[in-house]
């Protein structure tokens, strides 16, 4: 009589699933390369998600097309609250050494305003380093022309 296997989620080659296993080896492998940016410095990975798969499919869904797990604050772990699926832009606009500003009762990155504004984020960046006010730097045009 032959033994019924152990059945699975049926997912283990997708996305989603992928994303799951890395943030586990980001947070609980001391040999995973990026160990030291997460869970060395604190970063976990909430019980209800540690060890079940489902339950994170449960509250994330499926992973969509351009875009990865992100933590909505990236002090804090990955738990339900604190997760997004993002693009790439949105992730780089996320990471802790991203300057920010105070524009219009928001905090946002230098980059995701110099987007709004339609500025490379280089030239907006040189302005706030160079003492300009917050409303110069993003109501000045993009290139000025000398003698104007």
């Amino acid at each position: 009589m032959a033994t019924r296997g152990t059945r699975t989620h049926g997912m283990t080659k997708t996305r989603t699933f992928k994303s799951w296993d890395s943030m586990k080896q980001r947070c609980l492998n001391p040999n995973a390369s990026d160990y030291h940016r997460y869970g060395g410095r604190g970063i976990y990975v909430c019980a209800r998600w540690k060890d079940s798969f489902e339950n994170f499919f449960a509250d994330m869904g499926e992973r969509p097309d351009g875009k990865t797990l992100d933590r909505i604050d990236n002090s804090k772990g990955y738990e339900p609250n604190n997760c997004k699926w993002s693009t790439p832009a949105e992730q780089q606009d996320n990471k802790r050494n991203n300057p920010v500003v105070y524009y219009h009762g928001r905090q946002i990155t230098i980059a995701a305003l110099a987007r709004e504004i339609g500025i490379p984020a280089k030239i907006l960046l040189w302005r706030l380093n160079n003492c300009w006010d917050i409303d110069r730097a993003v109501n000045t045009p993009k290139f000025l022309r000398k003698g104007k």
